[in-house]
Parts: structure tokens; C-alpha cells; sequence
């Protein structure tokens, strides 16, 4: 992928979680005290860890599906943090060259690994904030090498959709059903996903139709 599209991506990204941010929290979300971004991270870095089966009393099946759709939770709540003092342009061009220069991958999956990388990230973002950037690129190759931009962007505009999705619902009015068959509305959202090999330009529509689709059933029934 060329330098060019990468920062494209890494722009839409930015772009998307701002339209986001504006239709949850209004147009001048970036002056809004109350929205703690850094405390969103930090509870999402701890629900991260809760999927790596770190529990010595009560063994759980590992699904690497579910640390990534975590993973891409703090995406959402670190593009915002950042985007508070910097233009989007700016901050595409921190993203870009920070992984750039400093994206590393490991040979196997560890999940030790991963949860130091997570707790380090939520150190970061109770303190100083000035390298949540590095923390999150670490965590991310701790995941593995599909956690690169290419792979944040595809799950990320899937998740944009799908919160998008659960505010038209009534997410914060708390009347929208998460649990659809039994099943989260991440699961149905991840399998969506994997049905696409190619992002088109029609791609959060097809989405975004695809969760209408389930929605009507999942309350039909």
C-alpha cells in the first residue's frame, strides 16, 4: 500500500469518528469537559484483558475476534482524545509515521504480552497521555500483524457503522437490543465482515443495510 493511501485511510478514520463524535455529542464535542476520553480508554483497555483469559479461577475460551474488536473500541476514544488539540491533518500524519517507523509484530501471540501492552496503554492514559499513541501502535503488533492500517480501517468503518447504527436505535435512549440470538451485535457485525474481501465505495451502506436486515428479524421475533 503506498504512503498516500495509507494516510488516506488514516484520514477517513479521523474524519468518520468526528462526524461520529458530532452526531452523539454536538458540534463543539472538543470543548465538552465531560467527555473523559482517557477514562473510556483505559475501562476499554481493562475489557481487552478481560478476553485473554487472564481469570486463574474460571478458564475461558481465548478469541482473538472479540481482542480485536476491543482493540478497535480504543481506536474510537484515541482518535477523539487526540483530535481535541489537533487538526485532523495533523494528527493523520502522527498516526502515519509513528507506524511508519515503529509498527512491530512478533512470531507467535502472546497473551502475556498483550495484557502488559494493554495495562501499559491504560497507565498512559491515567497519566502523562504523551505517548498513547506508541502504546496503542504496541499493543496493536502485539495483536498481530493484521492490527496494521490496512486492518484497523476495515474493522474500525465496520464499528463506526455499527455505532452509528445503535444511535439511530435508540443506544443512548438505552431502548436498542444489543443481544441479538443470543449472540452480541459485535458477532453478527465481525461475520458481515469477514463476507467482504474488498472495501467498495458503497461499503458502510452494505453494512449498514446487512444490521437493518438482522435488526428487523432479531425484533420480529
Amino acid at each position: 500500500m503506498s504512503e498516500q493511501t495509507t494516510k488516506k485511510l488514516i484520514k477517513k478514520m479521523f474524519e468518520k469518528q468526528d462526524e461520529l463524535n458530532i452526531y452523539t455529542n454536538g458540534s463543539d464535542w472538543r470543548n465538552n469537559k465531560d467527555l473523559k476520553w482517557y477514562r473510556a480508554i483505559w475501562t476499554e483497555c481493562a475489557e481487552l484483558i478481560d478476553y485473554t483469559n487472564w481469570k486463574w479461577w474460571r478458564k475461558e475460551e481465548i478469541k482473538l475476534k472479540d481482542i480485536e474488536m476491543e482493540l478497535i473500541d480504543i481506536w474510537h476514544f484515541l482518535m477523539s482524545d487526540l483530535m481535541v488539540n489537533n487538526s485532523i491533518d495533523l494528527c493523520t500524519e502522527n498516526i502515519f509515521y509513528k507506524f511508519k517507523n515503529g509498527f512491530e509484530t512478533f512470531s507467535e501471540i502472546n497473551m502475556n504480552r498483550i495484557q502488559e501492552y494493554a495495562e501499559e496503554l491504560a497507565r498512559e492514559s491515567l497519566t502523562s497521555h504523551e505517548c498513547m499513541v506508541h502504546k496503542f501502535m504496541m499493543l496493536c503488533g502485539a495483536i498481530g500483524p493484521q492490527m496494521n492500517i490496512s486492518g484497523i480501517y476495515k474493522l474500525y468503518m465496520g464499528k463506526n457503522v455499527l455505532n452509528k447504527f445503535r444511535q439511530d436505535h435508540g443506544y443512548k435512549q438505552q431502548i436498542y437490543q444489543k443481544i441479538w440470538n443470543e449472540k452480541e451485535d459485535n458477532y453478527y457485525l465481525l461475520k458481515f465482515l469477514d463476507e467482504i474481501e474488498k472495501i467498495e465505495e458503497n461499503f458502510e451502506k452494505v453494512i449498514y443495510d446487512r444490521l437493518q436486515e438482522k435488526y428487523k428479524k432479531v425484533r420480529a421475533t
